[in-house]
This record gives C-alpha cells, structure tokens and sequence, in this order.
C-alpha cells in the first residue's frame, strides 16, 4: 500500500487506483480463468473444451508462446507447484491486504486515518456492483471475440501499463523503508495531485521490467507481472460480505460453464478459448514442468490463469478481515478453512489437468472449495447472519476516537 498522499491529491489518486484495479479484474475474468498455449484458436465447435495443445501437436505452424506437457506425459510435481506458489501469493495479499506493511494504522491521526479508510472504502464492491463486473466482464469477452487483432494490442497496452504501476505498488512500502523515507517528498501532478517522488525513482525498474517480458516473454518476468496484478488486485478491491462473495463466485462459477462448455454452441466456437489462445499477457502464472520436456528439449509449463487467484483470494481477503474483528485464534479461523478448501480444490483441477490434459475452468473446483468451508464454519458457530451481512462496523474500525 502506497503512503496516503495529502487531501488535495489523495481523491484523485485513489479514484485511479481504484478504477485500474477493476479494470485489470474485468480483463481478468474477461480472458479467462482458464488458458491454453497455443495462440491459434482451436478449430472445434463442440461444447466441451478441446485438449491442451501442446508441442508434438501436428498444426504447430506458428509458435507457442507457452508449451504444456505433451498428452504422454504424466502427472507432474509442478502440478502441485501450482498449487503452493497460488496458496503462498493468497496468503502475502491476504495479509497486506488487512495490513499494509509499514504503515502504523494505530499512529495515524484522526485525519489520517480518515483518509486511509476512504481509500480502502473506494474498493469495496457490493451486490450491484458485483452483478455489473461480471456482466461487462461478458461484454468485454464478446468485443475480444469478434475484434481480436483491434483489441490484443489495447489489451496488450492496457496490462502494460497496469502491471508497471502493480509491480511499483508491490515494491514501494519496502523501498521506502529501505531508503528512510528519503523520497517521501511529494511532486505537484496534473489531475493527480501531490504524488511522492519515490514513484517517479520506480517508475524506470518498473517499465523496464515490463519491456523485457514484452521483448522476451520470459516466464520469470510473466510471474512476477502476474503476482504484482494478484497483489494490486486484491490490495485495492474487497468485498463488503459474504453475500456479495457469494455472489461474486456463484456467477463466476455459471460464466465459467458459460463460456467454455456451451459458448461454441452459440457463436460457433469456443469463445473462452479463442479468446485465452489469441491474447498473449501475463494473465497466468507459469511452473516449468519437473518431469517432462519437448521433443527439441524446450521447456514445457503447467500454469494457472489468474482469474483462479484473483476470485477466490477476494473471499479469503474477506475471510482475514472477518477472523480479525471476531480475534480467532491462528488454527481456527475462517481463514485457514477457505484456504484449505481452495488448496484441496486446486489440488483436484490440477491432478485432472496433469492427467488427462484437459483444458477447464478451475472455477468449478474452486467455487465450492472455498464457499462450502466458509459457510460450514459460520453455520456451526452460529456467525453465518453475521458473515452474511458483512462487518457493519469496519468503517469505523480506523478512525480514533475523541
């Protein structure tokens, strides 16, 4: 979390931060929670994904940016890889999310405070809200669809952009703890307002990194744009209950079913495929496979779309915030029990997809991974209205008293 700019700039900046961070969920769910590596569209119409393409593939007459494990190859260590690097990444955000490092909450003025809570309020979604991002996360799915060669490259710029100011909102609290606050001095900005200098010191890391993974398309670079989004994300966006987590996931769930299994129906093709084949941007985190390489020896991946992280992690970052108001104790809180539920969901897609090498939406492992131990839970202390209705009193939870 960056430092709370001053009151003149402060509406601005959030306002942007905010509306990136949505923008960058909407391209997220838009591209799919699921993702095959070879750029050209499959040429099928039936209503069940094809399998994942892959490098002894016979149509490989353009190169794949990304190569997963050909259809001999078994179930791989990096399948469960997959699932520790998701489980760590959910943990890091979780917990930054609930408390940004190095900013002492308890210090703040009243003033303050109030500033950092409204800026932690401009992120909340509710039930409208929630309903609107999956409809216009539709939208944007049918415009990439239809204008693929139009729209790669605004998407292309777009998550550009996006990751450069995710990756310098990862690093900022630490460089700045690093330096002494050296650059804590703020510069006048058109429409932004007072904006610390320290911004503008990163601003070059941060680019440069981003062009070296559109020139390169290293996977190590992929990974480290992708956890900055998942970071940005779930640092900027919560949710305000578990109604509204509920659903957010349970539409996820049927778009997901939507758009894989019944779209080619419809449209003649499957539109989340094409749609995942054809964009080629760090929506995904990569794991080089252990057991398993091309038949030049090239390097093969099983990977996770992000959309896997992002949508469950919202429920977990609202899981943190819930067992942080109750004060549960580290082994039994709502927290670890969606997590264990989103590992175990998790765990079954990939031993699926390392097996059988079919290309699926994660989400329908995932939705009722991470709903049914959080509802269980709530239901057996007899908190689930509580939950339900959300915490009425976090608002205030910042804001000292007289």
């Amino acid at each position: 979390m960056m430092r709370v700019f001053t009151r003149r700039g402060r509406q601005s900046t959030v306002a942007l931060s905010t509306s990136l961070a949505i923008l960058c969920g909407l391209l997220l769910l838009a591209n799919g929670a699921m993702a095959s590596p070879n750029k050209k569209p499959f040429k099928m119409n039936h209503p069940r994904p094809p399998l994942l393409a892959n490098a002894d593939s016979e149509d490989n007459s353009e190169p794949a940016p990304v190569r997963t494990a050909s259809k001999e190859s078994r179930l791989d260590p990096a399948n469960f890889v997959v699932v520790l690097v998701a489980a760590v990444v959910l943990i890091y955000a979780a917990n930054r999310a609930l408390r940004p490092p190095y900013v002492d909450v308890g210090g703040m003025s009243a003033d303050q405070a109030a500033e950092y809570q409204e800026a932690i309020d401009a992120g909340e979604m509710h039930l409208h809200t929630t309903i609107l991002f999956v409809i216009v996360a539709s939208v944007a799915l049918v415009l990439i669809f239809y204008f693929m060669s139009a729209m790669s490259i605004l998407i292309t710029v777009l998550f550009s952009l996006i990751a450069s100011l995710a990756l310098g909102a990862l690093v900022y609290p630490y460089v700045d703890r690093w330096t002494d606050n050296r650059f804590s001095n703020e510069i006048e900005v058109p429409c932004l307002g007072p904006v610390p200098t320290l911004f503008f010191v990163l601003a070059p890391f941060c680019i440069v990194i981003v062009f070296g993974w559109l020139v390169t398309k290293s996977w190590v670079l992929n990974n480290i744009l992708a956890i900055s989004l998942i970071i940005f994300f779930l640092t900027s966006i919560r949710l305000s209950s578990l109604m509204v987590a509920s659903a957010l996931l349970i539409l996820a769930f049927f778009y997901d079913i939507f758009w894989v299994f019944l779209s080619s129906a419809i449209f003649g093709k499957n539109v989340m495929v094409t749609v995942a084949t054809g964009l080629d941007v760090p929506i995904k985190i990569l794991v080089p496979l252990f057991l398993s390489s091309g038949p030049s020896g090239e390097q093969q991946f099983t990977l996770i779309g992000l959309g896997d992280i992002v949508l469950p992690g919202l429920l977990l970052c609202y899981a943190m915030r819930f067992d942080d108001a109750k004060g549960c104790n580290a082994f039994s809180t709502y927290f670890a029990c969606t997590m264990a539920g989103y590992c175990v969901g998790l765990t079954i897609c990939e031993v699926v997809v390392g097996s059988f090498h079919l290309a699926q939406p994660a989400m329908i492992y995932l939705v009722p991974g991470t709903l049914i131990p959080f509802f269980a839970l709530a239901a057996y202390r007899g908190e689930l209205q509580e939950a339900w209705d959300g915490l009425k009193s976090d608002s205030h939870s910042l804001i000292p008293g007289p």
